[in-house]
């Protein structure tokens, strides 16, 4: 079984095609990826509450 790492970095090989830009790890680790999570993940709150799930 692969490591994460590798298994990340294969994904980052594969997608840098598609996007234009090589995403990697460093970038979801940093700031902007923090504030990234933090604001899906506030959208994804109000959409529960506005379908009425929670």
């Amino acid at each position: 079984m692969k490591p994460i790492a590798e298994i990340e970095e294969d994904l980052a090989d594969k997608a840098e095609s598609v996007v234009g830009f090589r995403p990697s790890s460093k970038f979801k680790r940093g700031p902007i990826g923090i504030l990234i999570y933090a604001l899906c993940g506030i959208i994804a709150l109000i959409s529960l509450i506005s379908a009425g799930v929670i």
